[in-house]
């Protein structure tokens, strides 16, 4: 059996202890983790075989987060995730995205076997589950779990703040009333590249369907930063589309809302932003 290099992220020293040594008789290789942040450094330079992660690891950055740092980035397209929590309902939203979820306490046997399965087993990355196959953005299912995440931190931290926008594309036909499908498919990854571009590591860019995207912009300093990133996300999306040496006549209108605690549900603020863009200006187009 291949050694496995392990990264345990728990803000237990003594839980963490306990992991890394049951883990090293199995004849792994482990580095403990205490902090979020520190988690975050780590995983900018190397790509572990296995991660345990503790959900409750704090109250800026959670297991959660780390989790979907993972899931978002094909350079950990073969990183196996183990939660380990004793609070189950916690990972509930979380579940499809871990290779395995253990609930505290952890029986060392338990562990051991557990881990022995993980590193002769060969887990199918779970990477393109969430992402739409054309774009390679998050599809739908995924940016509405992040969201309900988002809205879920929002009630507990008042001073969290967070925005929605909404976007939606045209394309002209062709010269036959026809738009050829090779050219749909390069201004979908034109514009998946230029929002990827623009969004920073935290937040989440998605293709909703067909010629709609939306993107998540969390732990925003100031209300007025949405503006900012409208203004951004114009320039950034104006620019001429060249697709097979032609220069198309891209269109796209956006709408934009700001987490405010009237919303009774996560879906209401993407509804907010999708009613935003309706009423918002409807050509704007790329070539301004």
């Amino acid at each position: 059996m291949k050694t496995l290099d392990v990264l345990i992220i728990e803000n237990d020293r003594d839980t963490a202890g306990f992991f890394k040594t049951v883990l090293e008789l199995v004849g792994f290789e482990c580095e403990i983790i205490l902090t979020a942040r520190e988690a975050l450094a780590r995983l900018a330079v190397s790509a572990p075989d296995l991660i345990l992660l503790d959900i409750r690891l704090g109250v800026e950055i959670g297991g959660e987060d780390i989790l979907y740092q993972i899931r978002s980035n094909p350079r950990f397209d073969k990183t196996r995730v183990v939660i380990i929590t004793a609070y189950p309902r916690l990972a509930e939203p979380i579940s499809d995205l871990a290779d395995l979820i253990l609930v505290k306490p952890v029986e060392i046997e338990q562990l051991k076997n557990l881990m022995k399965r993980l590193g002769e087993l060969d887990f199918k990355s779970k990477f393109q589950l969430f992402r739409d196959p054309v774009t390679e953005l998050f599809n739908e299912e995924f940016f509405l779990t992040r969201l309900e995440l988002a809205f879920e931190r929002a009630n507990r931290r008042p001073e969290f703040r967070f925005a929605v926008v909404v976007l939606e594309f045209q394309i002209p036909p062709g010269k036959d009333g026809q738009t050829d499908p090779d050219a749909i498919v390069g201004v979908l990854r034109e514009i998946a590249l230029r929002l990827k571009s623009f969004v920073r590591p935290t937040d989440a860019v998605a293709r909703i369907t067909g010629w709609r995207f939306a993107t998540l912009h969390e732990d925003l300093k100031q209300p007025g930063d949405i503006q900012v990133i409208l203004r951004r996300l114009e320039e950034k999306l104006s620019k001429p589309y060249a697709i097979d040496e032609e220069s198309l006549d891209v269109k796209f209108r956006l709408g934009a809302v700001l987490h405010d605690p009237n919303y009774q549900q996560p879906n209401d603020i993407l509804k907010a932003a999708e009613k935003a863009m309706s009423e918002g200006p409807v050509d704007r187009p790329a070539d301004a």
